[in-house]
């Protein structure tokens, strides 16, 4: 709760802790100022997160607003610590959007390497490998697996579910293009319109997150070949 204080107090106070770092007058100052960050996150939200993370992310932008104000600049603490807060609880939303899409970017991305000094390791192969086999996780996966599949078969054409697994499978435009009589423009188009309304999707239900596309991801990888018809998959 704030608490009543002159404005000089409260800048020595301020200026203090920064001085001395002493921890219990910057307990002191971020109990003081909690009321800031509760009022400045109010109206925010991050996707796959309770509001007690933004809050967290906006008690950084308070200790970073503590470390450095300057009161000679001539804006009063709260004013500052305010776009502190704000501008830290922002870049988090935005470092979460980034990371939500990056699973469906490299989706759609197969065939680009992932390490520097090996070209021919992309992201496709490196997925298996990323959580440890258990008759429990593959129990997980079947089930993430059979989620996506229903939202993805809803929302993409059957052309687009097509290409979409095919990609997924790591086949080039090329053999795509040739599996499915269209040609490497219109399977461009289709992958665009995928990402377009998946991320949509995404973020606008929370049904299927990361982790269950991802999952979804790695289920076509291992279990899919290209040998199988895929025009079961849309039937």
């Amino acid at each position: 709760m704030e608490l009543a204080m002159d404005t000089t107090k409260e800048n020595e106070l301020i200026q203090e802790f920064q001085r001395t770092g002493d921890p219990k007058l910057g307990s002191e100052l971020a109990d003081r100022y909690d009321y800031l960050v509760t009022t400045a996150c109010r109206t925010l939200y991050m996707t796959w997160a309770d509001h007690e993370d933004i809050l967290q992310e906006g008690r950084i932008g308070l200790f970073k607003a503590l470390r450095d104000f300057k009161p000679e600049r001539g804006v009063s603490f709260r004013s500052f610590a305010t776009r502190c807060i704000r501008c830290e609880c922002i870049s988090a939303i935005n470092k979460a959007n980034r990371y939500k899409h990056a699973i469906l970017n490299q989706a759609l991305s197969l065939n680009v390497s992932v390490f520097e000094d090996n070209e021919k390791t992309c992201w496709l192969d490196t997925i298996a490998d990323q959580e440890t086999k258990s008759p429990a996780h593959d129990l997980i996966i079947q089930d993430d697996f059979e989620s996506c599949e229903e939202v993805l078969k809803k929302i993409l054409s059957p052309y687009a579910y097509q290409v979409f697994i095919s990609r997924l499978q790591g086949n080039s435009y090329e053999h795509i293009s040739q599996q499915l009589q269209h040609d490497s423009k219109s399977i461009d188009n289709a992958l665009q319109r995928c990402r377009r309304q998946i991320a949509h999707y995404m973020d606008n239900h929370d049904d299927i997150d990361i982790d269950a596309l991802r999952h979804f991801c790695q289920y076509i990888a291992n279990y899919f070949t290209d040998s199988d018809d895929l025009t079961a998959t849309v039937s």
